[in-house]
């Protein structure tokens, strides 16, 4: 057992939930073939190069950095099907109870919005920073790749997997509108699409035109920035640092541009712990075996 193995039965397992969900549920469902075929023949691409460089082993680091790159897209695109089909099980929202806990903290999303919206300059950096979620995946597999660090890498693509595994677990147990309904704000273009899916999804609705944001607790942006700095944490004190900064700014960023509640910053923490726990028992069991 390794965890290449157990990447590829999760994929199957969530590819087998995904497709009898669809099946047996009455969601009226719409979707783009060409978006659909471009990403098959994109990620077969991919796959076909992954095998080549690892039958003949032409580039160990290569064959690495194809593996890491097309299980995350894979687990993306699966986990992001399983988000739009658990947002459907139409569980109350909670925002009431996460603005309470924002104001025993003394938080108020909608002042510190407001706030920031008369300051463009500011609104723009963090908005920026809000993204670079998605450009640090791709640096941390081409890092790693690189340093030949199959081991960190395959670790984090897991704790990736499984971090948003529960955040989507716990966002369809426990949705929430966004504090831009409830403090009653404009949203941005962004977050006014991510609630129109939402609502449309928990009418029975699957568009897979749409592809918004759908969570709010826990922040997976905050989660995430916690994975990244845990990833670095053994690396070279430089690279570390400014890890850190960034994600730590990037937690930030989630309250000033009006995507979370500080509930959401919150309810990440204990997402991120129990990833790296469930991480660090199959790590473990392969050591073991």
């Amino acid at each position: 057992m390794n965890y290449t193995k157990i990447q590829c039965g999760a994929a199957f397992v969530l590819l087998f939930i995904n497709i009898c969900w669809i099946s047996f549920s009455p969601l009226k469902i719409y979707y783009d073939r060409e978006v659909f075929l471009a990403a098959f023949i994109f990620l077969s691409s991919l796959f076909f190069f992954y095998v080549f460089y690892k039958a003949f082993r032409l580039a160990p680091r290569v064959a690495l950095f194809l593996e890491s790159l097309l299980f995350i897209l894979i687990f993306i695109l699966l986990l992001l099907v399983f988000c739009f089909l658990v947002a459907t099980l139409n569980f109350p929202f909670i925002d009431s109870t996460l603005v309470f806990i924002d104001s025993i903290f003394e938080i108020n999303s909608s002042t510190i919005v407001l706030w920031f919206r008369t300051h463009d300059s500011l609104t723009y950096i963090f908005s920026t920073i809000y993204k670079t979620y998605f450009y640090q995946i791709p640096f941390i597999i081409l890092y790693f790749s690189i340093r030949g660090d199959a081991l960190a890498l395959q670790r984090f693509v897991m704790q990736f997997m499984i971090a948003l595994i529960l955040t989507i677990i716990i966002s369809g147990f426990l949705p929430a509108l966004g504090p831009y309904v409830w403090y009653n704000y404009p949203p941005s273009p962004t977050l006014a699409a991510a609630l129109a899916q939402l609502l449309e999804l928990r009418s029975g609705v699957l568009d897979f035109s749409q592809k918004n944001g759908i969570v709010s607790l826990p922040s997976f942006h905050t989660v995430a920035a916690f994975l990244y700095m845990y990833t670095f944490r053994n690396e070279n004190k430089f690279i570390f640092i400014s890890i850190v900064i960034l994600n730590i700014l990037m937690v930030f960023s989630c309250i000033p541009i009006g995507e979370h509640y500080f509930a959401d910053i919150l309810g990440a923490i204990p997402t991120f712990l129990v990833a790296i726990w469930i991480d660090s028992l199959i790590y473990k069991h392969i050591v073991h075996t």
